[in-house]
């Protein structure tokens, strides 16, 4: 019990690095692979922002179907207060002048069942699509045993969602948009 905790542990911390990207070193700091240049703040509050950010992972979370946990290994409910509470709230810059709310969630496999990155992936891929979103497939497609596959969002003011597969492991990362930290 306590190898497999550490296990999992290590994945869903290797997991939700591979999904922050690079360190950015001036200006307002864009999500990976951000194509447009920074479009100012959101005049929203933290509480719609997190309502939005939590929706917009609830939506794939409930389009994929299964149980996925926060980084406390609790189930992720969007309405549950205290993990409202427990939310990352992150800089948008260097200067730590603006911020950003930021959810990740991860569902594993059990074994022997696999997930299948492929056709989860185009499913999730077909949803954006449907919302008029372009969606981007952050580098070629793993050639592994495991499949890797993960595809984002850009959303206005340096928001972004995003989904990762492989047989092992489902992730959802958002990230809200940017206002000023007070």
């Amino acid at each position: 019990m306590k190898r497999t905790r550490s296990v999992r542990t290590t994945l869903a911390v290797a997991f939700a690095l591979g999904l922050t990207g690079c360190v950015y070193l001036g200006g307002p700091m864009p999500q990976p692979g951000i194509k447009t240049p920074h479009d100012g703040l959101s005049t929203k509050s933290k509480t719609q922002l997190l309502d939005e950010t939590l929706q917009r992972v609830n939506d794939v979370a409930q389009l994929v179907v299964g149980t996925f946990l926060d980084t406390h290994e609790r189930p992720f409910d969007p309405t549950n207060a205290e993990q409202r509470d427990a939310w990352s709230w992150l800089s948008c810059d260097n200067k730590a002048t603006t911020g950003q709310y930021n959810v990740n969630v991860r569902q594993l496999a059990e074994p022997p069942s696999e997930f299948d990155p492929d056709a989860l992936s185009a499913k999730v891929r077909a949803y954006w699509e449907g919302l008029g979103h372009r969606v981007r497939q952050t580098g070629p497609a793993a050639q592994d045993t495991e499949g890797h596959r993960s595809i984002i969002v850009d959303l206005p003011h340096s928001a972004s969602v995003s989904f990762s597969a492989n047989t092992k492991i489902l992730g959802i990362s958002a990230s809200g948009e940017c206002i000023k930290w007070d």
